[in-house]
């Protein structure tokens, strides 16, 4: 289940990323410069081998326009992603890191990082990154859903209930599915 969610919180995410920069401008409004001009298009080409599920090649894209924009973050985010999705925790957490370094208040770059320390069983920092993630945007679901379950990973049931009573009136399935998990707890 997290598999899929990850997967379709990915495209959606994916897509909102080719949205951060006009064709021509940059954040700031500046013409941008051939190589940012470069950089956008090989994350263009990285962003199509990821809807198409071709992680690996994806992540050749992404490097290379972070090797012509070193500050681009969606191009570090979307390495991240690339990454977790071939099971490279450890690289996603590094990219995603600097993604967030780059762009602090990426409510979605926090989610993917707390989902790859979550990968890594490092849950302090997972539940960390969850937290940050939903205070940029407090009614995330996925990100409520699994910072319940890493309360749940380090024992604490009640911290873990707590996310479930959030969970409840934004997503009924993933509320279940917590609930289900803290009652094995229980048990």
């Amino acid at each position: 289940m997290m598999r899929t969610s990850c997967a379709l919180g990915l495209i959606v995410l994916v897509l909102l990323a080719g949205l951060a920069y006009p064709q021509d401008k940059n954040k700031e409004g500046q013409n941008l410069s051939t190589r940012e001009m470069e950089a956008l298009k090989e994350h263009a080409k990285g962003t199509e081998q990821m809807l198409a599920k071709n992680f690996k090649e994806a992540i050749v894209f992404f490097k290379r326009a972070l090797e012509l924009n070193p500050d681009f973050s969606e191009a570090c985010y979307n390495l991240g992603i690339s990454y977790e999705e071939l099971g490279k925790h450890q690289d996603s957490v590094e990219a995603l890191k600097r993604s967030i370094t780059l762009a602090p208040d990426n409510a979605h770059a926090h989610y993917a990082l707390g989902y790859a320390y979550y990968q890594l069983k490092r849950y302090k920092e997972s539940i960390d990154a969850f937290e940050r993630s939903i205070a940029l945007k407090p009614n995330n679901a996925f990100a409520l859903s699994k910072l319940g379950h890493a309360y749940l990973a380090t024992g604490n049931k009640d911290k873990a209930q707590e996310q479930y009573n959030m969970l409840k009136t934004l997503n009924a399935t993933l509320a279940e599915e917590l609930n289900r998990e803290i009652a094995k707890k229980e048990k």
